[in-house]
């Protein structure tokens, strides 16, 4: 924004609505420099990188760290440093659980201004936080006004890449599965692999791994060896129900978009030799309906060996009908924010419908993920939802312990 006028735009992500109506009330009425401020508000990391692309003079931006995912306010910030390219926007994090993400660790491997503990901010903290980010704000502008170059936004190497790339994996690797349950019938329908790997940093989910190692040799050979392990389930599972059972993956690196990366997981499930349908690719948005030109030919490489993809959180942003009708997913999951809680609240109930009323359009199976009551899940299944993910209906177990729980019958929450 131009720092002689306007208002200044502070940015607050938080999936607590009550962060937000406390923040307004702190808020109101301060003043920087004669000028008053505007508070943008988003419920989730999705939402915040929708909200910049409608203003990209945020002068501060007030992050939680974890929402939708444990690192969603970190893969946050490297959204908005390395793929927006901003240096000047001022980045104060927030985290009621500093044990998911220490202080020393973040500060040392993320571009930001702050890091705060949810517990120290009072509302004169909060205040002086927003007006120091400003001031700070308002300098970087200056000095670029005055002809001097903008910061440069540093890109410091992830101290986990070195770990990750030697780290042993068959040791490092805990799995569990959440099962998939068929809302008709309240059956075990497939499975999701959940990954975490040991590190110095603690478990690393494959969010964790994917900002650490990019889209190189690293990420690759955790997306060997995840996919190995999909595959050796996968027939052991065939074995013991003496029927396929759909496994989804989650991609660690943009295989989508790496021909060599996208042809490896073809030429291993042909050599599995696994029914059609039985692997599953669960893919990011902007993976699956980015421009990547290669995403495309590798999408119908993986159809045709019989691999299905999954677009994972549907809904959490904006939904692109070209897009979407270029490069159909076979499935789309609810995020969690239209799901988890819903038989209490109307108005999300609404936005759910028009979702599986979408997926229905595409002939694509919609999924609800985090389902976590026998109401839930029975609006659901009224709704034509055909999966459902959640606690209330499996809780994830041990990969060992699956086919037992399948062949015990029908899940909970019915």
């Amino acid at each position: 924004m131009n720092p002689e006028a306007g208002l200044w735009k502070v940015l607050l992500v938080d999936d607590e609505p009550m962060v937000h109506e406390v923040s307004r009330l702190i808020l109101a009425g301060l003043r920087f420099e004669e000028r008053e401020i505007e508070l943008l508000v988003a419920g989730s990391a999705a939402e915040a990188r929708e909200l910049l692309g409608q203003h990209p003079d945020v002068a501060l931006a007030l992050v939680d760290v974890v929402m939708e995912t444990d690192d969603a306010g970190l893969l946050l910030v490297q959204h908005i440093r390395q793929r927006l390219g901003n240096a000047d926007m001022q980045i104060v994090l927030r985290t009621g659980q500093p044990g998911v993400a220490p202080e020393a660790d973040v500060m040392h491997g993320h571009e930001i201004n702050g890091y705060f503990l949810k517990t120290e901010i009072t509302a004169q903290r909060l205040n002086s936080i927003v007006i120091t980010g400003l001031r700070a704000y308002r300098h970087t502008l200056e000095l670029r006004a005055g002809g001097m170059p903008a910061p440069a936004v540093e890109r410091p190497r992830d101290p986990l890449l070195d770990e990750l790339a030697t780290l042993d994996l068959g040791r490092a690797t805990l799995l569990q599965v959440q099962p998939e349950v068929a809302l008709a019938s309240y059956e075990i329908a497939g499975v999701e692999l959940v990954p975490q790997w040991r590190s110095s940093a603690g478990l690393l989910t494959a969010a964790r791994v994917r900002q650490a190692a990019g889209d190189g040799p690293v990420a690759e050979r955790f997306a060997q060896a995840l996919l190995e392990q999909a595959l050796f389930w996968a027939r052991a599972w065939s074995a013991a129900l003496g029927r396929p059972l759909r496994v989804s993956v989650p991609l660690v690196g943009d295989t989508l978009a790496q021909p060599d990366a996208s042809r490896r997981v073809v030429e291993a499930v042909r050599a599995a030799g696994l029914a059609p349908g039985t692997l599953d690719l669960l893919v990011a948005e902007s993976t699956l309906l980015g421009s990547a030109p290669a995403v495309r030919p590798a999408v119908e490489a993986l159809r045709a060996a019989g691999v299905t993809l999954t677009l994972s959180d549907f809904g959490a942003s904006t939904i692109s009908l070209p897009q979407l009708s270029g490069v159909v997913p076979d499935r789309l999951k609810l995020h969690r924010l239209f799901v988890r809680g819903i038989s209490q609240q109307p108005e999300r109930m609404a936005v759910a419908r028009s979702l599986i009323a979408l997926a229905q359009t595409l002939h694509a199976v919609s999924i609800a993920d985090g389902i976590a009551s026998a109401q839930d899940a029975q609006f659901f299944k009224w709704e034509g939802c055909e999966l459902g993910q959640g606690d209330a209906l499996a809780p994830a177990c041990a990969p060992a312990e699956l086919a037992e729980r399948v062949l015990q019958g029908r899940a909970g929450a019915h």
